[in-house]
């Protein structure tokens, strides 16, 4: 029960990572709030959903208001929330196809971040663990706006872990290759299933980073590639 008595708050904790993540939160003890776009969830105990928009920043100020209202604390942060779109190539891209990218992986990472830390700062402890991803570190085509999104969280990550290591607060990124998920099965039929990660191995790498087993890693970005 490494989590016990720890507050988490997970974004996109209703697909398939988030929920991995959620139960293992739940399972180590931890009491656990969802920020989804569409709360369809029921409250259950030692969980809360709560219908967010992590790409605005009003509702993301609302949201940690809210859990350090309900619970008076926020020790983690799991930045899950997130998309991709596969294509088209830099020249034949649409400004809204690379804003979407950005709102969605790093801007939503970023207002998530600046409105935890300050509780965190003030009870000196806390716990970041965002999803980047391998393709963060290398541009690929036909993947130029979720690369560079996902190399920002990255940076960002670093940045936070420095800003804020003298305040017992982590941040760390996970970067998975592909994460075998219902909608990875479907877009890529052809694949070796066997060889991606599982989102429950993902979500054992973060839940551990948010350990006290972890508090001496910090500004790290840890692969999770399985065989992929």
């Amino acid at each position: 029960m490494e989590m016990q008595g720890r507050v988490a708050i997970v974004t996109g904790g209703s697909g398939a990572i988030g929920k991995a993540v959620v139960s293992k939160l739940l399972g180590e003890g931890a009491t656990v709030v969802v920020a989804t776009r569409v709360a369809d969830e029921k409250h259950k105990p030692h969980l809360a959903v709560i219908e967010t928009d992590v790409t605005s920043e009003e509702s993301v100020r609302s949201l940690v208001a809210q859990v350090i209202a309900d619970h008076g604390t926020v020790d983690a942060l799991f930045n899950v929330a997130g998309g991709f779109k596969y294509g088209p190539v830099v020249e034949e891209l649409e400004g809204l196809d690379w804003d979407f990218m950005m709102d969605m992986n790093l801007k939503s990472t970023f207002l998530c971040m600046k409105h935890v830390l300050p509780a965190m700062k003030e009870q000196r402890y806390g716990r970041i663990v965002s999803v980047a991803a391998r393709s963060g570190l290398k541009g690929d085509p036909m993947v130029g706006p979720y690369a560079v999104s996902k190399g920002g969280v990255i940076l960002l990550t670093q940045t936070v872990a420095e800003e804020n290591k003298e305040y017992g607060i982590t941040a760390n990124a996970v970067l998975p290759s592909i994460v075998d998920t219902p909608a990875n099965r479907e877009s890529m039929p052809g694949s070796n299933f066997e060889t991606w990660v599982a989102a429950d191995d993902l979500a054992e790498v973060m839940v551990f980073l948010a350990s006290e087993r972890a508090r001496a890693v910090t500004g790290a970005a840890i692969p999770v590639y399985n065989r992929a």
